[in-house]
């Protein structure tokens, strides 16, 4: 057996959400972050538009929950959004201490009313979660272990008390006993063949949270992205920002023409499923572009330098190119419950960011609420842990006699070959536009794959599980489109 670790908090994530938590967390025990990956395989370091706050006076806290509420399609939990929004100013705040240099103006993003979205550049998520790995490494009460897969939650009759993982290439699974566990996992867009998240996003917290017994909540509400680069790189596509929207970028058909128009009046600044379907019914016409050789070069340049580069060196000037676009999946508006302190039924485990569902987001995602999500919600978590340290200190998470659960490894070109198929299966039959037949048949097809894995196990969990919760809503709502509701 190896050597047993325990820690107070253990933060099972290293994305805005599982840093900030760890962060804050720091102030009241000894924190042990771990991550599958390497610390910068977040899905925030690729998060390009910003944090949504109401900070500037002709602004209102009103406008930003009725904007939520809209793109939510009404869905949403009304007192998780006045909680989201009323202390959006304070999240920045938070952010700006430990050294995040937000730009003078705000910009406008899809839906919102007016331009309340603050950026550092145009990758704000890479310039926050730099900020924030420089502050959790500096910290002596934080632990931060990389390449540690969680596998299952440890449980007893009071509830969460660690995870059994697994390092690196090891095949035996060692405990973990924290006080309390914070999952801070992200989301699942690697379960659909495109996708703007990182490898690592299959949606493992929500296999822990499934495999203890948790219910989840909306993750019919799956949000794809109307405009990324239509160019695979790496298993991932690269997003090209809702911002470049904002400032007049439009989406043209093969022949130069806008179309989105005759979906929606609010053309390009339409809601992200529209926009979205939009451009996957004019797929099947020809390829799509967005266009932005009508504005000024230098602006372009100036405002969105990363972005210009990035796409650069991928062949094509976003000024002087129209650049080919494909919807894909992008972020996921449901996963475990939580209330507004980010707790879950289980006594001792906590989630936050992506992987839970405060109710914020409703069916569909307001631009840049989710990297306000994670920062709100981290606060709260450790605000309520503060209240609750007293009670903890003499609670003891070792579990005396555990064994861990055996685990199959199959060959890692045998996972990635499911997890295509997952992939292939998952865009087709769930992706943005879904008929009750070809959720059906994706049922069957997905538990049919004979892995033995864990992890394509877990992969299928949280499949099959997405796909009973689209087959459970018969009518279309928000990212949920079901094109047969009327048979």
């Amino acid at each position: 057996m190896h050597t047993m670790i325990k820690t107070d908090y253990l933060v099972i994530g290293s994305g805005i959400a599982g840093l900030t938590c760890a962060h804050l967390l720091s102030e009241f025990g000894n924190v042990l972050v771990i991550t599958k990956g390497e610390l910068k395989s977040a899905n925030t370091y690729s998060a390009q538009g910003g944090i949504a706050a109401v900070i500037e006076k002709e602004d209102s806290f009103e406008s930003h929950l009725n904007d939520t509420i809209k793109a939510g399609a009404g869905h949403n939990k009304e007192s998780a959004v006045k909680y989201l929004v009323e202390h959006a100013p304070k999240a920045i705040r938070f952010l700006e201490s430990i050294g995040v240099k937000f730009e003078k103006t705000p910009v406008l993003e899809a839906c919102h009313s007016r331009p309340r979205v603050w950026r550092t550049s145009d990758f704000t998520g890479r310039d926050i979660l730099n900020q924030l790995i420089k502050t959790v490494q500096k910290n002596k009460k934080i632990s931060i272990k990389e390449y540690i897969d969680a596998v299952e939650i440890i449980e007893s009759d009071d509830g969460c008390h660690g995870v059994f993982a697994r390092e690196g290439d090891e095949t035996e699974l060692k405990p973990i006993f924290a006080k309390q566990t914070i999952l801070a996992t992200g989301g699942f867009g690697q379960l659909f063949g495109r996708t703007t998240n990182t490898l690592g996003s299959g949606g493992d917290g929500l296999a822990l949270a499934i495999n203890a017994g948790l219910e989840l909540e909306d993750i019919e509400f799956v949000q794809f992205h109307p405009t990324a680069l239509d160019l695979e790189d790496k298993g991932k596509y690269f997003l090209l920002s809702e911002v470049l929207r904002g400032f007049g970028a439009r989406i043209v058909d093969q022949d130069g023409k806008q179309f989105i128009q005759q979906f929606d009046p609010r053309g390009e600044l339409a809601p992200r499923d529209l926009v979205s379907r939009a451009v996957f019914f004019e797929l099947m016409n020809g390829p799509v572009y967005l266009d932005m050789r009508h504005l000024d070069e230098k602006v372009i340049k100036k405002t969105f330098p990363n972005i210009y580069k990035q796409a650069k060196e991928y062949g094509f000037d976003i000024v002087n190119d129209k650049v080919p676009i494909t919807p894909v999946a992008h972020y996921a508006c449901g996963g475990i419950p939580v209330d507004l302190k980010g707790a879950t039924k289980m006594p001792g485990l906590f989630a936050v960011g992506e992987v839970a569902c405060t109710g914020v987001h409703g069916a569909n995602r307001l631009a840049s609420n989710s990297l306000l999500e994670a920062v709100v919600f981290s606060i709260s978590i450790a605000d309520s842990i503060e209240r609750s340290v007293e009670i903890d200190k003499d609670r003891d998470p070792e579990i005396k006699d555990i064994k861990p659960p055996e685990v199959v490894i199959e060959d890692i070109a045998q996972v990635k070959a499911y997890s295509s198929r997952i992939g292939k299966i998952m865009w087709k039959r769930a992706g943005i536009i879904r008929t009750k037949e070809g959720l059906e048949q994706a049922k069957k097809q997905i538990v049919e794959i004979p892995a033995r894995d864990y992890r394509i196990q877990h992969r299928q969990l949280v499949c099959y599980k997405i796909l009973e919760a689209c087959l459970n809503r018969p009518h279309s709502l928000g990212a949920h489109y079901i094109s047969d509701e009327l048979a």
